[in-house]
């Protein structure tokens, strides 16, 4: 990823903040509040087995990240 696409990323990432998201690794998908971005991470919390926790993401996981519209279903 070139530098001024890291920081495009970066600078879109970062007006998600506080909002509902959901983030696509090569390792798996996540949902829920991000937290922060930082320049090699982004922090998002979720709940994994009804434990609320903090997850960072190392932004060269990333495939996509995108914003949720809408209530979370509960199932």
């Amino acid at each position: 990823m070139s530098r001024d696409t890291r920081n495009n990323f970066i600078d879109n990432a970062y007006t998600l903040v506080g909002q509902e998201v959901e983030v696509i690794t090569v390792e798996g998908t996540y949902t829920g509040t991000l937290v922060s971005v930082g320049g090699d991470s982004l922090v998002l919390e979720t709940r994994i087995r009804g434990r609320l926790i903090r997850l960072f993401i190392r932004l060269a996981l990333i495939v996509a990240l995108f914003r949720l519209i809408g209530p979370r279903e509960i199932f």
